[in-house]
């Protein structure tokens, strides 16, 4: 959510209104979905499901309607109401497969998502929408391959995600101009996400693969030598084509640090000594100052061909990179998260070969090490006169600062001294490395080592669980005082001359914040909540930060904002945020985008956007806060209501002329919204029809399976069921080849199953061909064919659906009895999951 954009001017109350209600209308829409999400999932069993379906029904033709008045308007509003229309889309189609127990194949649920929303995508032209297309595609491949990591290589699976990523990539390219994206974050999620992620993983796998001797199996040997080749062979595309034909220096500076981490992934396994170590540090330091110097380079060449004039890290100096760095006017994003991706690994990396190398076998020796190294490189870093000099003693102190953290944490888990000699060492060691340093990367790397360590050796019972109450208390009120310094100290690095000294301790306390608010997050039990007032307070205080600091940033621009703008807004905020007071990680998330608006830096705003969306997440499959999913809904949908109550106040006191196309093509573009949403009520009223008449029609055969209870993306707590037959179906192939021959080559089979006299289905054949009529003891039960050697590793074998029985969030005691499930076939073979049943045969 952009709040405030680095062009918004303070004294324009138009502006700010407008700034205001676009930011706030985006995450009205964000929490208006995932409210309706959160009550999908929970399967609320006090309404029929005919009545949920219509009611979703209704609610998306509503939003339709109202896209399609905005559209023919020419509001840019269409683009919010369009994008929770999208949601709501989402969420229908999951309603269906949960009503109808269709949630197995959930790669089509979003299969289908994505192609339903392609006429608004291409309508509206919305980056959004764009991106929320790739995310469904990519959900698509990566739940239809079934593979139980996305982080390793499930045979193609990596490399189909990277082509899949570079073919989308292109396709944006392509569209550059037609695709609304003024910040290019399409291209950029793409790229880094995409395809640059992949790209690693892919050299990675071949790393590891070669050297546990995966090279027998002809497979694995082919991607342990020409996956990582492909993958080097995409980064450096994604390079070329960013810094010479097309240049955005945002994704060349991803597309150097995947090079540069992918060398050590590569290198890393095959060094085999403590001084192989040492120098593979030393490298990937070199290649990351040169990668620097190489962005500050092409830098300086944009802003001299487009005749704009050159700040100040861009003049003489632009070719030494820690004077870029190091200077209080803004640096870009990327350049700060390329030099802090590679001092970070790398100085670890150099630690670690230090270590074995100098035998330092003791606390003392470790912390004696650490003065060693830390001092000479203070003194180097400060004097020093060329950038690669500076260089060094940074990285001299940086190590020394680590080896002193370790030693710190090594007496710590030894009891060796006290609690405050402990944080005198490690107060000592880090903040004479800050205030000793002027590189922005190194007082990073200070700041959240004194930070994270000092929570650690101040936490009570040192992250133990033999407290519970006790360990949440002091989870959540750490997580409120680093988010508050982070604050304070964000606010002291906007004055003149105080940015490098005081921005870094921001970005480390707000990061430290993250991860505590996460945890809380994580690992929040019900009982521990219910009656805590200490840890109740302190998830308030973190869900009304935002306003608060909202209301204060509103009111430094006066006299020119007037008072009902200035103190309404941020009340309206302050109460909103009670209602997403379970998911501090989303708190600390928009704390994060009001001072990246207020100071105008785009870059904690991007860090923002996947920290609210992984906030929300952490809140939806924690299964153990008191509630419940109906509970979050109510209290999300709340917030969403009031935010969109102000949304509506602010927008009506201005007038937005952007319209989204000319005038004469408003209705055009109107009745294009309107089709569309017709034609995904059309179809999904098509497919429940369908799902009705095979459970009404279709056979009834009652399998034995063997269920267990996780939580899904979006449809709620389910019983992934495994058939007894499914074993019997992969011996019976095992004795007929010709059989799993034809599977292989077409893909689809039947199953023919002779239903004993308690309606029990027992295999009689497997068969690649459409079986003839079946007499009255027989079913033919179509089904998929995934063969092992290319599939994932948990979709293999047969597959005709049913692996899945949704029910209202916590009933999964009601169903621990199931042994049969019932499944309704009709005569083409298809069959729906209709019921499950006890040892008895007794429906549940």
């Amino acid at each position: 959510m952009q709040v405030v954009s680095s062009q918004t001017d303070a004294g324009d109350p138009v502006q700010w209104r407008r700034i205001l209600a676009l930011g706030i209308g985006f995450l009205s829409v964000l929490l208006a979905g995932s409210a309706l999400v959160f009550w999908i999932a929970s399967n609320w069993p006090q309404m029929s499901p005919d009545g949920r379906l219509r009611l979703v029904q209704g609610v998306l033709a509503l939003l339709v309607c109202v896209t399609t008045g905005l559209a023919w308007r020419g509001s840019p509003w269409a683009e919010h109401a369009a994008g929770l229309a999208a949601l709501a889309t989402g969420a229908l189609l999951a309603l269906t497969g949960q009503i109808y127990q269709t949630g197995a194949d959930a790669w089509e649920l979003f299969f289908a998502w994505a192609m339903l929303l392609l006429p608004w995508l291409v309508l509206l032209r919305s980056a959004v929408l764009a991106l929320l297309w790739v995310l469904l595609l990519n959900l698509t491949y990566v739940t239809w391959a079934g593979t139980s990591s996305i982080l390793w290589w499930g045979d193609w699976f990596g490399l189909a995600l990277m082509l899949l990523n570079g073919a989308l990539l292109a396709l944006a390219e392509g569209l550059r101009t037609w695709l609304r994206d003024p910040w290019h974050l399409a291209r950029r999620v793409l790229a880094g996400c995409g395809v640059l992620f992949w790209a690693c993983s892919a050299i990675m796998q071949g790393s590891f693969g070669g050297l546990d001797g995966w090279g027998s199996d002809g497979l694995w040997q082919w991607q342990g030598t020409v996956g990582p080749g492909l993958g080097v062979l995409a980064i450096g595309a994604v390079y070329v084509f960013y810094a010479r034909v097309r240049r955005d220096l945002a994704v060349v500076s991803m597309a150097l640090l995947a090079g540069i981490v992918s060398a050590g992934l590569w290198l890393g396994p095959r060094v085999s000594s403590e001084l192989g170590l040492i120098g593979l540090a030393v490298v990937m330091l070199l290649l990351g100052m040169l990668a620097v110097k190489h962005v500050l380079w092409l830098r300086q060449h944009e802003a001299a061909g487009d005749g704009s004039a050159d700040p100040a890290w861009v003049t003489r100096g632009a070719l030494d990179a820690e004077t870029a760095l190091a200077g209080d006017a803004a640096v870009p994003w990327y350049l700060i998260a390329l030099r802090v991706g590679v001092l970070i690994p790398a100085v670890s990396l150099l630690a670690v070969g230090v270590g074995i190398a100098f035998r330092l076998d003791t606390a003392a020796a470790v912390l004696g090490a650490g003065a060693v190294a830390m001092l000479p490189g203070l003194f180097i870093s400060r004097t020093a006169g060329r950038a690669l000099g500076r260089e060094f003693g940074g990285v001299l102190a940086a190590l020394g600062l680590l080896l002193c953290a370790a030693g710190v944490v090594w007496l710590a888990v030894d009891e060796s001294g006290g609690l405050a000699l402990h944080l005198a060492l490690l107060l000592a060691a880090g903040g004479v490395v800050y205030a000793g340093t002027r590189q922005f990367a190194v007082r990073l790397l200070a700041a959240g080592v004194v930070l994270g360590i000092g929570c650690y050796l101040t936490f009570p019972q040192r992250w133990g669980w033999h407290d519970e109450p006790l360990m949440f208390d002091g989870l959540a009120w750490r997580a409120v005082f680093f988010v508050v310094f982070g604050a304070a100290a964000w606010l002291l690095s906007m004055r003149a001359g105080l940015r490098l000294f005081w921005r870094p301790l921001g970005w480390a306390s707000m990061t430290v914040a993250a991860v505590l608010a996460g945890l809380v997050s994580e690992s929040a039990a019900g009982p521990v909540w219910v009656g805590r007032l200490p840890v109740h307070g302190a998830l308030a205080a973190l869900a009304v930060l935002p306003g608060v600091l909202l209301g204060a940033w509103m009111s430094t621009v006066r006299p020119a904002l007037p008072p009902l703008l200035r103190f309404g807004v941020p009340a309206v905020c302050c109460a909103a945020g009670l209602g997403w007071m379970g998911a501090p990680l989303l708190a600390v998330a928009l704390t994060g985008v009001v001072l990246g608006g207020w100071s105008r830096d785009r870059l904690p705003q991007v860090w923002s956007l996947p920290l609210a969306l992984g906030g929300i997440a952490l809140y939806y499959f924690n299964t153990t806060l008191d509630g419940g999913l109906i509970a979050k809904s109510v209290s999300l949908g709340l917030a969403a209501a009031a935010l969109a109550a102000l949304t509506g106040v602010l927008a009506l006191r201005y007038r937005l002329t952007a319209g989204i196309v000319a005038g004469r093509r408003h209705g055009r573009l109107a009745a294009g919204v309107l089709a569309g949403g017709v034609l995904i009520l059309g179809l999904v009223l098509a497919r429940v029809q369908y799902y009705k008449t095979i459970l009404s029609e279709g056979r009834a055969v009652a399998l034995a399976l063997a269920p267990v209870d996780p939580r899904s993306l979006m449809q709620g707590d389910y019983m992934d069921l495994d058939y007894a037959i499914r074993r019997q179906v992969e011996g019976w192939l095992d004795e007929h080849p010709p059989v799993k021959d034809a599977l292989d080559a077409s893909g689809r089979g039947w199953l023919l199953l002779r239903l004993d006299d308690q309606g029990v289905g027992q295999l009689q054949e497997v068969t690649a061909e459409a079986p003839s009529d079946a007499d009255d003891q027989t079913v033919a039960l179509v089904f998929r064919w995934r063969p092992r050697e290319r599939s994932g590793w948990q979709s293999s074998g047969a597959d005709w659906g049913g692996r899945n029985w949704f029910f209202p969030e916590g009933q999964g005691a009601r169903y621990e009895k199931a042994r049969y499930g019932v499944l309704r076939v009709a005569r083409d073979g298809k069959s729906l999951l209709a019921e499950l049943l006890d040892e008895g045969m007794k429906p549940l």
